[in-house]
């Protein structure tokens, strides 16, 4: 066995002595059509047998590897399946020769650049995937080998600057992680990861965006095609929708643990000492102001001096929509609600969508804290449309329906506000798992606001039965009794 390992080995880094030579200009099938086309039919089949047995190890064939070097040598513009195939041939390489993982590694970099070399583009749609090839090259070498973290971290770096939009969440899980070992290497500054986090935050919440935008389209389309009765239609949207939904989740969660990557650098001291270093050496830069106001209101540290006068500045400078919010949390925190609420207003015209649905979540508390419930829940339902994975603009029109008990006359009536807010809650958390503690512990609560069996009874109604809350609320619900 281990003499088969060396003879793999061998096979493997031949190609570094060959493929640079290799005029990819050629042919599909290159020079020699008739080798070509063989190997591939050896080399495929042999992977189908693998890949059969869900790539067990036992069953990695020689002949399949020393096939598929081939074809990469000899035609690498026949198929995109060489490189993609190629990947899992050399993860199990890499995995079972961990003494060789570096010369590995290096054979799957070679890969990926002649992937980008000779498929450019996705043949299916035509788009350049050459930033998207680089992202994973970048983040194939970080999980391979974290000591290479300089080479991933330029690799992924460049691959953002050429087009973030390629980027999948694990790509950007890497570089940020790569981020983070080129500062504590001191291979670059502590700027670097503040820089970085902005950046892929930004592009993270512009995927979300897109997503969410696609949603909306697919669920209209989803009700077009059940209005027309087509079964068919219904059932393709519905796989698009669950896929859709799954990437979200997925840029979501990748989010969340770039947050958590950030915490120990994002200590509201740590940031105020960077950033204020910073902003004396230009306090007039707009976009420093930015990045200042944006991760500080992030990681609410609103309450410094530093956010204050940065947000002052960029006001003064540049007076826009990003500008606006950051003035509206300071009149906020000083409870000016009515002037705060004109400042988010105007932030509701930013082109970021997590500061839009911020600006509008606000100024649902603006409204909310001087009883313009109405306008509160217009405000709350804008930041749901924005962000229609975002279960908080949910929980904000239940706590609404809450408060208005008072406003409503009868033993039912009264008690009728709980049922809508509970009914808000469990959206809400059905949306958005990470509100569902919050969610469950506001539905404990109004449920034991619930009328009782025997009020619901003498009141001629039952549980079960449709209720209508009239008022500004004009929401229908379920009758239920306080258990």
């Amino acid at each position: 066995m281990k003499t088969r390992r060396f003879a793999i080995l061998a096979v493997i880094l031949g190609m570094a002595f060959g493929v640079s030579a290799q005029d990819v200009t050629e042919s599909k099938y290159g020079a020699d059509s008739v080798n070509c086309v063989t190997k591939l039919s050896i080399y495929r089949e042999y992977f189908k047998q693998w890949e059969a047995t869900k790539y067990s190890p036992e069953s990695v064939s020689g002949e399949m590897i020393e096939a598929w070097r081939e074809v990469f040598l000899s035609c690498p513009r026949s198929s995109q399946l060489i490189y993609t195939n190629g990947e899992k041939i050399l993860d199990y390489l890499i995995r079972k020769n961990p003494k060789d993982k570096d010369a590995y590694i290096d054979t799957l970099c070679l890969l990926m650049d002649t992937r980008i070399q000779c498929f450019p583009n996705d043949p299916k749609t035509g788009l350049s995937q050459v930033a998207s090839i680089m992202g994973r090259k970048g983040m194939l070498i970080y999980n391979y080998n974290k000591k290479r973290y300089e080479e991933a971290y330029n690799v992924l770096k460049a691959a953002v600057a050429l087009d973030p939009s390629q980027l999948q969440g694990a790509f950007i899980d890497a570089y940020f992680k790569a981020t983070i070992d080129m500062v504590n290497n001191e291979k670059e500054e502590k700027m670097t990861i503040i820089n970085v986090y902005q950046e892929l935050t930004d592009v993270l919440d512009g995927n979300i965006k897109v997503l969410a935008e696609k949603e909306t389209q697919l669920l209209e389309a989803r009700t077009n095609a059940e209005e027309s009765n087509d079964a068919e239609a219904v059932a393709s949207f519905d796989k698009q929708i669950e896929k859709n939904e799954k990437s979200i989740v997925n840029y979501k969660g990748v989010k969340n643990n770039v947050d958590n990557l950030f915490q120990p650098y994002a200590s509201c001291e740590d940031l105020i000492k960077v950033f204020s270093a910073k902003m004396a050496e230009t306090p007039d830069d707009v976009n420093l102001l930015k990045r200042i106001t944006t991760i500080l209101d992030k990681k609410d540290c609103t309450d410094s001096k530093l956010f204050l006068d940065a947000s002052k500045n960029l006001y003064e400078l540049e007076p826009s929509p990003e500008a606006a919010y950051n003035i509206g949390i300071q009149e906020f925190k000083n409870k000016r609600y009515n002037e705060a609420a004109k400042y988010f207003e105007q932030a509701t015209a930013s082109e970021n969508n997590d500061r839009v649905y911020r600006a509008y979540r606000n100024l649902a508390f603006c409204h909310q804290n001087v009883g313009s419930f109405g306008k509160a829940r217009e405000a709350a339902k804008k930041a749901s449309q924005v962000d229609p994975t975002a279960g908080e603009p949910y929980l904000i029109i239940a706590q609404l329906y809450a408060e208005s008990g008072k406003q409503f006359s009868g033993d039912v009536e009264s008690k009728a506000v709980f049922w809508v807010a509970v009914d808000k809650c469990f959206k809400a958390k059905q949306i958005d798992p990470t509100v569902a503690d919050r969610a469950n512990a506001l539905i404990h609560a109004y449920s034991q606001h619930f009328p009782s069996t025997e009020t619901i009874f003498f009141n001629d109604y039952a549980e079960g039965q449709s209720f209508t809350v009239g008022g500004w609320i004009n929401e229908t619900t379920t009758i239920r009794a306080a258990k």
